[in-house]
């Protein structure tokens, strides 16, 4: 009951009590008068309507921006004409009106309304509230229709080119001192570091120099591009953290353009993909809900990465870059031939370059793009 109808129905109570204690019939008829109307409203929006209403959006994957339909069909069922009722769907924090039109007995119909996608995100359409009134307003009823779908709200991607050690192939597979060690091809005889297998060591190569020398076996396995986004809130505004989702995402799309493994780590944990995958989807689709989340370190993450498999190119993601992790980024050159540290930074000029590492700072997804692709091409 709307509060036009509490009001009448509080009203025609008052007056029947009045009329009938002050033996006055018109206003005791006129309460009546009102008692009826309320009831005769209760009744009309409480009647079952015989219309059959489905929602459906499409598509159900879209980038931040473009359009994402509902589609609504009617069906009245019935004989006579369906009144006319208003439709309410709940999207986000706010919601969408949709007022629905009279159908005849038999009649079907398509009504369609747009879904505001200008931010990024995995919302929530739960089924439609469609609102019935009486013609005096006195009576609301709230039925829903449809079942509950989702809306991914894709990060804007930006048109990066791929890197080249990220999607060139070849028949034997990489076989640069940077590619990832494995068991698999010989390909040298280099120095020895902190953490290689000591069964490695290849002995008369060490008598001869007088220090530790390792056998440099490649793994000759399809190239692999690493993405890792940092996910600290230290480093970011609101605007440069949707800045630099945009950037994986992108980075992550263009490094299957070639049909390629990728792989997207984050500070959080996070870890999908891998050399087994070349479809993007499900990383863009977790891009589109992540956020900002206080566990963990770039640090951490890429110290995992020297114990772990590796890749051909390596994409870190970042807020204000911490000079401290570039050294340790630095430290997997020999693991990847392709280093590329992305900073979202509006306060960062010119860097000057780092060895092994191509640092990439700029303040809009524009700017950056610019700035990648000039990298990818060299």
């Amino acid at each position: 009951m709307t509060p036009t109808g509490a009001g009448a129905l509080l009203t025609g109570v008052a007056c029947t009590v009045a009329g009938l204690a002050l033996g006055s019939s018109a206003l005791a008829a006129l309460g009546v008068a009102a008692l009826v109307l309320v009831l005769a409203a209760l009744a009309s929006v409480r009647r079952p309507a015989k219309v059959s209403i489905d929602r459906h959006v499409q598509p159900a994957r879209v980038v931040r921006g473009t359009p994402a339909i509902a589609y609504v069909h009617l069906v009245n069922h019935g004989r006579s004409e369906a009144p006319r009722a208003v439709a309410h769907q709940r999207f986000g924090t706010g919601s969408v009106r949709l007022e629905l039109p009279r159908l005849a007995g038999g009649e079907a119909g398509v009504r369609t309304y747009r879904l505001p996608t200008d931010r990024r995100g995995s919302f929530e359409l739960p089924p439609l509230e469609v609102v019935r009134t009486d013609p005096f307003l006195l009576a609301r009823s709230r039925r829903r229709h449809g079942a509950t779908e989702r809306l991914l709200v894709y990060p804007r991607l930006l048109p990066l080119r791929p890197l080249r050690s990220g999607h060139q192939r070849t028949l034997e597979g990489p076989d640069a001192d940077t590619a990832d060690e494995g068991t698999i091809t010989f390909h040298a005889v280099r120095d020895y570091t902190t953490g290689d297998d000591l069964r490695m060591i290849h002995w008369r190569s060490t008598a001869r120099a007088g220090r530790l020398m390792v056998r440099h076996n490649v793994d000759t396995a399809e190239p692999l591009t690493i993405c890792l986004l940092d996910l600290r809130p230290t480093g970011y505004s609101a605007a440069t953290f949707e800045v630099a989702v945009e950037m994986a995402a992108s980075a992550v799309v263009a490094a299957a353009a070639g049909r390629t493994p990728v792989e997207l780590r984050a500070t959080d944990g996070t870890r999908l993909g891998g050399p087994d995958r070349h479809d993007p989807q499900a990383l863009v689709d977790h891009l589109a809900a992540v956020g900002p989340a206080p566990g963990g370190t770039l640090n951490e993450q890429l110290r995992l990465l020297r114990r772990q498999r590796a890749g051909t190119a390596l994409v870190v993601v970042t807020g204000v870059l911490d000079e401290d992790d570039l050294p340790i980024a630095a430290a997997l050159r020999r693991r990847f031939q392709r280093l590329v540290v992305v900073s979202v930074d509006p306060n960062a000029s010119a860097r000057p370059p780092y060895p092994g590492v191509h640092v990439l700072c700029g303040a809009t997804g524009d700017e950056l793009a610019g700035l990648w692709n000039l990298e990818a091409a060299r």
